[in-house]
């Protein structure tokens, strides 16, 4: 079917406020959560980070062409956060309680064709709590319609499976083609089905003619051999154009044009995992779908940029946490080679949150699973199904067996994939039966309180205050008989926070298959030891490679208070340690390549020196807030604790060409050095040495000087129109040489003229009142990012930046019809350099 974009054109009405007028014309992806005030009696609370839910109305008015009369016609929903209704010239066609399923509405039977129509869509978020972090509200994925044939492939019907992979280089695929006749009479149609390289020649092919009665459905599987086949893999991710013709002899009925990779995988406890022969062991980044400063909203770009940033930090995959990732996730793994594990949901017949995805798991899960899988298959990206995560009725009888039963349907689904799960090996252990537990839910319900909020904040607390002796209280004989029979279903056990039994379990299961599905990132250097180390652990994830909105505070470092789970308003974000929401990589993203083996450093970070002498308030996801800065104004004297992170035999540091430290580096330290002297301006050098005494590199942090200006680095030469693009402006307060000045922190207003529209701006703050919609906030640490979309076919985008103290700072990009030329990866403004792309000063 020929899928268009139905993005434009929208209005939104906010039903839940009687005073609110309808917003538009709006243009899909719109996350109404993002616009809606924070504040601090939202019942959702820390999860969404303070955002309130509400019910929302969008509306389309559009012809339907009278060329659509003969036609299939569907409408797709790549998303909806959730429990939406879909109605067309007032009645209603159907609707979705996921909030993440990607999901189809035909339209044919109720269209006035030649005339107006009117397309509605109900997304209801009132009922909070319903999700753990921030969800959005409304349509926030792209919205498409399908037009086919009366015979036609439905979406997602053209499905390409490797089977094998020969030594003299010949792969096997088969294509399986769904057909469906809306028609009256009986059709014979032919199944033309070709694989070609992207942009080239066709490479190979099939055909089968089928006879289907009026309103039949059925499927034909073509096998295909490609000789010399350019392979998947993520260290070469090489795709193919998948094609499906579907015609009645002279005339073409319906098409099918898509992409896919040509790729084999294995697993088992010798060989661990394998693509297409060749071993990789996972280095994973649990990440949750919000894009940040703007909200849930997705669109290609924001995909692509988040995926080629987590790849530059050192990551080969993913874990989509804890619902089915974005169609336009998958396009950017697929063409940068990073890995997925798709995930299905973050609860089943026992709720976590009042309000959650557990009051309609069981009826909606199946259709659910069908829909990812569905979405996913051609993706050679995903390579693994996760069916939820920290479900703790998998430890009781009926969660084992429908356990068993979702990871057996997914199996029938797609026979080419592994199957796993995230088992919270202390959540299973200390869970009560399901007796006990659905009269806990009943009793929280009756009482108004969430359904699961004392185990779940029990849990989060333990993992985060006890990372020290978490391996001692998982070590019993009750962590494995309340977890061997859901591991008995999967292909892959999936451990979260498990990785001391990951040796013990070997010997009781030897033909287990272990990922380290959600560990911390402090403790990457023991537990990717143990990766490297054992052939049956096949990876890690870290919760979480890229920073979220939601469960505010979680991996926050205080000062001068009591170690605390959640913050309490205007906490916004998690506060993760590798990436934050700017696309900014912090300390833990550098340590990471070194104990990955990708880089050797050194990398100087400071702990920020304007809290030189405070207690910190420490938690078990994060180990340090250090930044890449010796731009500590005003706090001269004052100890500045540095932390130098390397892989060598001796590491010296050096400030104003003198020597300051020495370190010999052991085992123990775990590639850190730390090193504690009075702050003074100028310039730090972190020089390392092998064992010969030869030195081996160095990096240097400049002091900035008095001068300040805002520094805008856009990341894209040209933004293109069409509506999937959009621009990113990072910012940052420096000196004239480019340098960040990290306690130069003030507001910021952002204004976009010309031919685009500030989709959201803010900083990488945990805690701020900020927010993302206004075009107005504060940096932090001297840094910002904001984010438009371009608004017409052709033009120019003019964004002007204005903060007290300095003078504004503009910058103008085209926007054209062309491909955007990008910066791959940019890292614009650097402590100790200026950009390696001119940056525009005010």
């Amino acid at each position: 079917m020929l899928r268009t974009s139905f993005n434009d054109g929208w209005t939104v009405h906010a039903e839940h406020d009687a005073g609110a007028p309808p917003v538009g014309p709006v243009t899909l992806p719109y996350d109404a959560m993002l616009h809606e005030p924070r504040t601090a009696d939202t019942p959702a609370g820390m999860g969404t980070g303070f955002h309130p839910g509400g019910r929302y109305r969008y509306t389309k008015r559009f012809q339907a062409p009278e060329q659509w009369r003969d036609r299939s016609v569907l409408v797709e929903f790549e998303g909806v956060y959730h429990r939406s209704e879909v109605y067309l010239n007032g009645e209603l066609i159907g609707g979705r309680r996921s909030g993440y399923a990607v999901f189809h509405v035909p339209l044919t039977a109720q269209l006035r064709f030649g005339e107006e129509n009117t397309l509605e869509v109900v997304a209801d978020t009132t009922d909070q709590p319903n999700s753990r972090w921030y969800s959005g509200s409304g349509i926030y994925r792209p919205v498409n319609v399908l037009v086919g044939g009366l015979v036609h492939v439905p979406p997602f019907g053209a499905r390409f499976a490797t089977t094998r992979v020969d030594t003299d280089g010949t792969a096997t695929l088969v294509a399986t083609v769904d057909l469906v006749n809306d028609d009256s009479t009986e059709q014979e149609v032919r199944v033309e089905v070709s694989i070609s390289a992207p942009g080239g020649s066709e490479l190979a092919g099939g055909a089968e003619t089928v006879t289907l009665s009026p309103g039949a459905r059925t499927s034909v599987r073509l096998p295909i051999s490609v000789g010399n086949a350019e392979l998947w893999s993520p260290d070469s991710p090489q795709l193919h154009d998948a094609g499906v013709r579907i015609t009645d002899g002279a005339d073409l009925l319906d098409a099918v044009e898509t992409q896919t990779g040509l790729r084999t995988i294995t697993v088992d406890s010798t060989h661990g995992f394998r693509i297409n022969g060749t071993p990789y062991k996972l280095r994973g980044a649990c990440i949750h779908h919000d894009n940040g400063v703007i909200g849930a909203v997705e669109l290609d770009a924001a995909a692509d940029r988040r995926v080629r940033i987590l790849k530059a930090a050192g990551y080969n995959a993913i874990r989509s946490s804890h619902n089915p990732t974005s169609p336009a996730i998958l396009r950017a793994c697929d063409r940068h080679g990073l890995m997925v594990m798709d995930e299905l949901s973050d609860a089943w017949y026992f709720p976590k949150l009042s309000y959650d995805y557990g009051l309609d798991f069981e009826t909606e899960w199946e259709r659910d699973l069908e829909a990812m899988i569905a979405r996913g298959f051609n993706h050679p990206s995903v390579v693994m199904w996760s069916i939820g995560n920290e479900i703790a009725e998998t430890s009781q009888p009926k969660g084992i067996a429908l356990g068993h039963r979702i990871a057996g349907r997914t199996r029938e689904l797609d026979p080419t994939r592994p199957v796993t799960n995230g088992i919270n090996l202390l959540l299973n252990t200390v869970a009560p039966d399901d007796a006990k537990k659905a009269e806990s839910v009943a009793k929280a319900r009756e009482n108004g309180h969430n359904a699961s909020k004392n185990m779940i904040t029990i849990l989060n607390f333990a993992m985060s205050a006890l990372e020290k002796v978490m391996p001692l209280i998982v070590a019993g004989k009750r962590t494995d008989t309340r977890t061997k029979d859901a591991f008995a279903a999967l292909d892959v056990a999936g451990y979260n926070y498990g990785t001391g039994r990951y040796r013990k379990d070997h010997q009781t299961h030897p033909d287990r298959v272990i990922v380290g599905s959600e560990t911390v990132p402090p403790q990457l250097f023991k537990n990717w030891a143990l990766v490297e180390e054992l052939p049956w652990v096949i990876g890690d994830f870290q919760w979480t490679g890229w920073d979220y909105i939601g469960e505010a505070g979680i991996s926050v470092i205080r000062y001068g208070e009591p170690r605390r789970l959640f913050l309490p308003y205007p906490a916004l974000l998690a506060g993760t340690p590798v990436v934050d929401i700017t696309g900014h990589l912090q300390t833990q993203a550098h340590l990471n390549q070194i104990i990955w083996g990708l880089r050797a450093g050194p990398v100087i970070a400071v702990q920020p020196v304007n809290h030189a002498g405070q207690k910190q308030s420490k938690t078990g996801w994060r180990s340090t807030n250090s930044i890449a800065s010796w731009s500590w104004e005003g706090y001269e004297g004052k100890n500045a604790v540095i932390e130098v992170y390397a892989n060598a035999h001796r590491i010296d540091l050096n400030l104003n060409g003198r020597t300051i430290g020495s370190r010999i580096m052991t085992v123990k330290d775990q590639y850190l050095a730390t090193f504690k002297v009075p702050y003074e301006p100028g310039e730090l050098t972190a020089i390392t040495y092998d064992r010969s005494g030869r030195e081996i590199a160095r990096d240097t942090l400049r002091s900035a000087g008095t001068s300040l200006r805002i520094q805008l680095s856009p990341e894209a030469d040209t933004v293109t129109s069409g509506g999937e693009d959009l621009l990113f402006v990072p910012i940052a307060f420096t000196d004239e040489d480019g340098i960040v000045r990290p306690l130069a922190d003030r507001e910021v207003t952002v204004d976009v003229d010309g031919d685009g529209e500030l989709l959201g701006s803010g900083s990488g703050n945990p805690i701020t009142a900020d927010e993302f919609s206004r075009g107005q906030f504060t940096t932090f640490y001297g840094r910002g990012l904001a984010v438009i979309r371009p608004t017409a076919a052709s033009g120019t985008i003019t964004v002007t930046v204005t903060a007290t103290g300095c003078r504004p700072a503009s910058v103008t990009v085209p926007v054209t019809n062309g491909n955007p030329t990008r910066t791959e990866n940019s890292r614009p403004a650097r402590a100790s350099r200026t950009s390696k792309k001119e940056p525009i000063h005010g």
